[in-house]
């Protein structure tokens, strides 16, 4: 492990992101097509002053003096001598008998669809956002945004169009050119939704919490830093280092008491415990269970080697914790416990309720799910374990614990935990598991604590 990055937790978190189609007029030259053309006609009538331009044309003195820049650096115009401005003979040539319109640069028209995030308004590139807000933490916007979005996205895209052209937001051939005006703005269909992770790390030296890194995709995000603060605070959460002392107890876990003492996460012990899995060939981790790439590696070494003719269990039971599944991340690994059922096992993936008569909380999680097969989702009572515990467990072959550490020391939640092979390890956790799902609680009357799958009910 890096003593430069030491991550204990990645979260993704998305802003609602609508889709707009824009049509805008630009031209591939500085100016615009009509002051440019009737200025140019009112000199090829007779020289004016510049006090005559903007009466005529009901300019201010700045506006005037923008259009004549512009004529002058083409070379269109000069000054003569007694303050008049005439045309010079390029300016001339523009004209000719048939017309009395002068042959400018004419504008030209593009739309497209763009997608505009409603923080910091940043207009994004497809590649950054996602149909879906599953698996992730949304973060707030009022309902003035909402309700005013497409007129922001009008000055936005108005306001930073340069930006937006240097960025290949705006893809045209041509780059010399400059926004005429917006002929058109409206919402198309249901918004995208602009996803990126966040890391959370620590300092090995002392434990402590290092500052939030930027978000690298998106060039304004003061909003967007202030939401995640504001949704983490929102999050609080209460110390529970003595009710994982109990769980870690009833595990007969002696090492990860040790990592944690004080609050905050010893480095040093952390490597010390990290060294001993290792040489008794086991596996010892920060962070969450599905972003253990060296776990999972070792996961799928024994569920392809396994006996078909001798199903087993494979149950991976979530904790209590909003931090939990908040990566896209787990669905990639869900998926691949899935597909490897073939090879001898039945998966069932347990999501903590309430109570079994809790349909909002039911329909929380088959949403938060809706891309995982419904066959594997299974609820059980919230309670297993002071409800910070994950377990992941293949009879009789390996088991995965995972501590959910809610310290002050830290914003968000500290996954910490261990994988073993040992049989007697194996049994005692898959016990406690069988033991507390076929156990019962009372809520109008008596019902088991597993509650079978989420959509049958």
């Amino acid at each position: 492990m890096s003593e430069q990055k030491t991550p204990y937790n990645q979260i993704d978190f998305v802003v609602k992101a609508p889709r707009f189609r824009i049509v805008f007029s630009y031209m591939s030259n500085k100016g615009v097509a009509f002051v440019r053309e009737y200025l140019l006609r009112l000199l090829e009538v007779t020289p004016c002053k510049p006090a005559q331009i903007a009466q005529y044309f009901g300019f201010t003195q700045h506006e005037t003096e923008v259009a004549l820049a512009d004529l002058e650096q083409h070379k269109w115009i000069i000054w003569q001598d007694n303050g008049l401005i005439a045309l010079t003979e390029e300016g001339q040539m523009l004209f000719d008998e048939n017309s009395d319109s002068p042959h400018i640069p004419t504008l030209k028209e593009c739309g497209g669809e763009y997608r505009m995030e409603l923080l910091d308004s940043n207009f994004l590139k497809k590649n950054d956002c996602d149909k879906n807000r599953q698996q992730a933490i949304e973060l707030v916007i009022e309902p003035k945004v909402l309700s005013e979005s497409s007129e922001i996205a009008r000055k936005t895209f108005q306001n930073r169009f340069w930006r937006l052209m240097k960025d290949d937001i705006i893809n045209l051939d041509e780059k010399d050119i400059s926004l005429y005006k917006i002929d058109a703005i409206e919402p198309k269909g249901a918004p995208d939704y602009f996803r990126f992770t966040q890391q959370f790390e620590l300092l090995p030296e002392t434990g402590e919490a290092k500052e939030r890194h930027d978000v690298l995709t998106v060039t304004q995000q003061e909003n967007i830093q202030q939401a995640i603060t504001a949704q983490l605070e929102r999050f609080g959460h209460h110390d529970n280092l003595r009710e994982l002392r109990n769980s870690m107890a009833e595990i007969g876990d002696d090492d990860t008491l040790k990592v944690l003492f004080g609050g905050t996460l010893d480095f040093n012990e952390f490597l010390k415990v990290y060294q001993e899995h290792e040489q008794q060939n086991g596996l010892y981790f920060l962070g969450q269970i599905y972003h253990q790439e060296t776990l999972f590696e070792q996961i799928n070494k024994i569920l392809d080697n396994l006996n078909k003719k001798s199903p087993k269990k494979l149950y991976w039971l979530a904790p209590s914790d909003i931090y939990w599944g908040k990566q896209r991340k787990i669905h990639d690994k869900i998926q691949n416990l899935i597909d490897k059922q073939k090879n001898g096992y039945d998966f069932r993936l347990y999501l903590p309720l309430p109570s079994e008569r809790n349909r909002y909380e039911k329909q929380e999680w088959l949403n938060h799910f809706k891309d995982t097969s419904d066959k594997v989702l299974y609820g059980f009572c919230e309670g297993f374990l002071d409800r910070n515990t994950e377990i992941l467990f293949l009879e009789d072959k390996f088991a995965v614990v995972c501590y959910h550490a809610k310290l002050s020391s830290y914003p968000v939640t500290l996954p910490i935990g261990f994988m073993t092979t040992k049989a007697d390890q194996v049994q005692k956790i898959s016990q406690l598991v069988h033991r507390y799902l076929s156990s019962f609680y009372h809520d109008e009357g008596y019902e088991m604590k597993d509650f079978g799958l989420l959509n049958e009910k």
